[in-house]
């Protein structure tokens, strides 16, 4: 993760819903940082348990919802639209991270290739960045974060190369 933690990060879809999935959207309140939910991400979550849980999490304040909303961010998102390659999550996502600076939370590799295209420097997290933080600031166990791997992989079709967290963050 190429980040530092005062800076917001803006989620796709598909890392907010690994933490939906398992629920522990709570933890994304424990990252240290604003986690901004744009519009367009929002309304790729369509499951009504899943809807209702990251409703819950902006109510709580875990979730900042905003949106594409200057001319520059607007011009981006529909030129990153344009070749049809990246969903509407995605591309708002990116729009919002390379317009503002901001940390563009993606699991997909098209998405952070094109981001990184656009900018070299832009500062991209996935998943399981999220998570090792989490582990580094004593939010999770290494026990839990790997049982995490191990859910996602059984329950919920996402395969993470990491096979456990031990790996990148061995015990003292």
């Amino acid at each position: 993760m190429q980040r530092q933690s005062a800076i917001p990060i803006v989620l796709d879809a598909s890392v907010l819903l690994n933490f939906v999935k398992i629920g522990r959207i709570e933890l994304l309140g424990q990252i240290g940082t604003v986690v901004v939910l744009l519009d367009q991400v929002f309304d790729e979550v369509r499951r009504p348990d899943q809807r209702k849980a990251v409703e819950d999490a902006v109510a709580a304040g875990i979730l900042d919802l905003q949106s594409v909303r200057n001319t520059v961010e607007v011009a981006l998102f529909a030129d990153l639209r344009a070749d049809g390659r990246l969903g509407a999550g995605e591309c708002a996502v990116l729009a919002v991270a390379l317009t503002r600076g901001w940390v563009a939370g993606l699991q997909d590799k098209r998405a952070c290739v094109e981001g990184q295209r656009r900018c070299k420097d832009l500062a991209l997290c996935q998943t399981e960045d999220l998570v090792l933080e989490l582990i580094q600031t004593g939010h999770l166990t290494l026990k839990e974060a790997d049982g995490f791997l191990i859910e996602w992989a059984v329950k919920h079709r996402f395969k993470s190369k990491l096979t456990s967290f031990r790996k990148r963050y061995p015990p003292t």
